[in-house]
């Protein structure tokens, strides 16, 4: 199968190299054990150093290939625990498998489930089945091939791509986890969206056979549908998924996908699918002995054999000997406690959990001096996919103003903002402004190019500010800013009562522009309320937020979409009937922003006008649809030389209008017991890998976990 294009032969950027160095160095306290051996790279020099080419085997560069051979001597010595223990956001009474209710109690199901695929934590790209990596921690696997349900995938643009299953993946009675079992749980889930009598929409996948999934975009081949020609990275991105809800068995789909195709009405179909999310499939339904007479079981190498090992404070899953995973790992039983909040942290506290996820920092929830001296961080990176920006409204009079936007963020400490929020080491500022995570932006443009766009200030620069807000035609009177038509400068910062670390970001946002002369007017709201008024279906009421940033693709950055829950580059349409997307002939977009721009031909050329207002005009630049630029990137045949212009393109458009500001990347980790469980050493490749947010699944479920011998570690510096 082809290698996508986009990722062979890349190398570690010096940022990533410096994670997984910063990684070593935040971990010196994870008392590995001695037997590790090497770095977890499998040199044979025991120094614990990344390399800084990741290996040349797999789907996308990340999985290593090594000589190594597994041994079958038997240990004389018998581990200290059979069990490792973590917890879940759910309860036993209101555990729910079925994903359609309106009420999602499925928390946990991915600890019953198959590994779809492997992200890496520093570079995003996807691994499959048989990514290899060394675990010297494991007295008889110098190095472990991992299992997951995809083992890789085909792209064809500009309409079709292909899954492929490992054929031994399967459900815990034995049966099939197979293609036709994901085709009947999506056709299910695509008749639950309404789609039965919807004129244009069809249904577009199919199992080609027992274990390939064929997909396709919108062909145009029915009546009312039109064509969606898709380039080949966002067909990649659709396939081989990481995440997404674990096909239920066969034995529920089914039945409800066959009523589905029968009903002949709307009223019929509606019906079905009232009764589809009424329909609880709680433990019992899975349990292999559940006291039920079906087995809608979960699939992947612990299984819940018995409802007797389920309780009102855990449940206990068992080891099944005939997974492919399960002979790298020598723990026996998987305990979910059932706890969240409060009571996890509780769990924490007093050693009872074996693992979990966050990087252990003076700020965090859960620090150092809270914990057992056993419970130790094993491992920290920053979050390539996760960061916050300070998302602008263009409506409101000062924002519109390029030098006023410019000063603003001039104007306040994004290190204080970051470390007052998150927590002191909690997250890292950015490093470049390119309206990207620096993960995606070190991974597809050069170091020339990000060196050479401009650089705003992380530390509260007020003199280039004042300097900023003076060319925007501002002038101060009794201390307070001042526009050109004598409009005091203010606006408002709403931020979600939900998110304790926007709030506090909120606050010294306010802090440091209140006491520099421009007016915040700060208010929390509960969720709802906060993304009603974000909602451009609601009207957009708000000048600014606080709000989430982070995506694994660039083009999920360099789009144009209105919806509340993303901010890309450009927001939606404000004359179409919903405000998904953008339209070309647009004049703006629901926040206020000019679709045609001029923008700079070269990158960091920062010079405008003064009082600079939404378009100004600029010398050496081009005029620049920004709608056609972002969905030029998601078309078919462009070349690489085409996408890198396209990309440089939104990025200088962003490097110079500052439409927003995303200004730090989430620091993550994961800790754990390291008296009765030997991990892997801080820089070992075994850590690169996670399921949807978190690598504590993939360290268990993939056998990289490993219980201990004796229950030496050492202590705490």
């Amino acid at each position: 199968m082809r290698k996508p294009d986009s990722i062979r032969g890349k190398e570690l950027s010096r940022r990533q190299y410096a994670q997984i160095l910063a990684g070593m160095g935040a971990a010196g306290l994870a008392g590995c054990p001695s037997e590790s051996g090497d770095g977890g790279d499998g040199g044979s020099t025991g120094t614990p150093t990344p390399t800084a080419t990741p290996g040349d085997g797999g789907t996308d560069g990340d999985t290593e290939t090594s000589g190594g051979e597994d041994t079958d001597t038997a240990t004389p010595r018998e581990p200290v625990t059979d069990t490792i223990n973590y917890a879940i956001a759910n309860s036993p009474d209101v555990f729910n498998w079925n994903p359609w209710p309106p009420q999602d109690n499925t928390a946990g199901d991915l600890w019953m489930s198959e590994l779809h695929g492997l992200r890496n934590v520093h570079t995003t790209n996807s691994s499959y089945s048989g990514t290899t990596v060394k675990t010297p921690h494991k007295p008889d696997h110098e190095e472990i091939e991992i299992m997951t349900w995809i083992s890789g995938y085909d792209v064809e643009p500009p309409f079709d791509w292909r899954d492929h299953h490992d054929d031994r993946s399967t459900y815990w009675n034995g049966d099939p986890y197979d293609a036709e079992a994901r085709v009947k749980h999506n056709h299910v889930d695509w008749f639950q969206g309404g789609n039965k009598f919807a004129e244009d929409a069809t249904f577009n996948q199919e199992a080609e056979s027992q274990w390939t999934i064929h997909y396709w975009e919108d062909k145009g081949e029915v009546p009312e549908q039109e064509p969606n020609p898709t380039g080949r990275p966002v067909l990649e991105s659709n396939a081989g998924p990481v995440d997404g809800n674990p096909p239920i068995h066969p034995d529920f789909t089914e039945p409800y996908l066959e009523r589905y195709r029968d009903a002949g009405t709307e009223d019929e179909a509606n019906s079905i699918t009232d009764d589809l999310t009424s329909d609880g499939i709680g433990l019992e339904r899975m349990a292999l002995n559940g006291g039920t007479d079906e087995t809608l079981a979960g699939s992947g190498p612990y299984v819940l054999e018995s409802m007797d090992d389920v309780g009102s404070e855990k449940m206990v899953l068992h080891l099944d000997e005939d997974h492919p995973n399960a002979e790298h790992t020598n723990v026996e039983k998987l305990a979910l406690y059932w706890a969240e909040g409060d009571r996890r942290n509780t769990l924490t506290t007093e050693g009872v959990l074996d693992l979990d996820d966050g990087a252990i920092t003076p700020g965090s929830t859960i620090t150092r001096d809270a914990l057992p001296d056993h419970i130790q961080e094993f491992t920290r990176w920053l979050r390539a996919t996760g960061g916050d920006l300070w998302k602008l409204n263009w409506r409101n009079e000062h924002l519109q103003n390029l030098w006023v936007r410019r000063a603003l963020v001039e104007a306040i400490d994004w290190n204080a903002v970051s470390a007052n929020g998150w927590g002191e080491e909690g997250s890292q500022v950015l490093e470049h402004d390119t309206f990207m995570l620096d993960a995606q932006s070190e991974r597809h443009f050069s170091e020339d190019f990000l060196s050479s766009l401009h650089t705003y200030s992380r530390a509260s620069n007020k003199e280039k500010a004042t300097q900023y807000m003076k060319r925007a035609g501002y002038s101060k009177q009794g201390g307070q800013w001042v526009s050109p038509q004598g409009n005091q400068a203010s606006i408002d910062l709403i931020a979600t009562s939900a998110i304790t670390a926007h709030v506090q970001a909120g606050q010294t946002i306010k802090a440091n522009l209140s006491k520099w002369g421009f007016g915040v007017n700060l208010s929390t709201q509960g969720w709802s309320t906060w993304s009603n008024n974000i909602d451009p279906n609601g009207g957009l009421n708000y000048d600014s937020t606080i709000f989430w940033h982070g995506d694994p693709y660039i083009f999920q950055y360099y789009h144009d979409r209105g919806a509340w829950w993303d901010e890309p580059l450009v927001a939606g349409s404000p004359t179409a009937e919903s405000p998904f997307e953008a339209e070309p002939d647009d004049e703006v977009d629901t926040q206020g922003k000019p679709i045609v721009q001029q923008v700079p031909d070269e990158p960091g050329a920062f010079e405008a006008p003064d009082e600079a207002g939404k378009a100004p005009d600029l010398d050496n630049a081009s005029e620049v649809n920004l709608v056609e630029t972002v969905n030029a990137i998601r078309e078919p045949g462009n070349s690489e030389e085409d996408l890198q212009e396209l990309y440089r393109t939104c990025a200088r458009y962003y490097n110079f209008y500052v439409p927003h500001f995303p200004f730090h990347q989430y620091l993550m980790g994961a800790f754990g017991d390291v008296r009765d469980f030997d991990w892997p050493d801080p820089a070992a490749r075994a850590f690169d890998y996670e399921r949807s947010f978190g690598i504590e699944d993939v360290l268990v479920l993939g056998g990289i976990a490993q219980a201990s011998y004796d229950k030496e570690f050492e202590p705490p510096q």
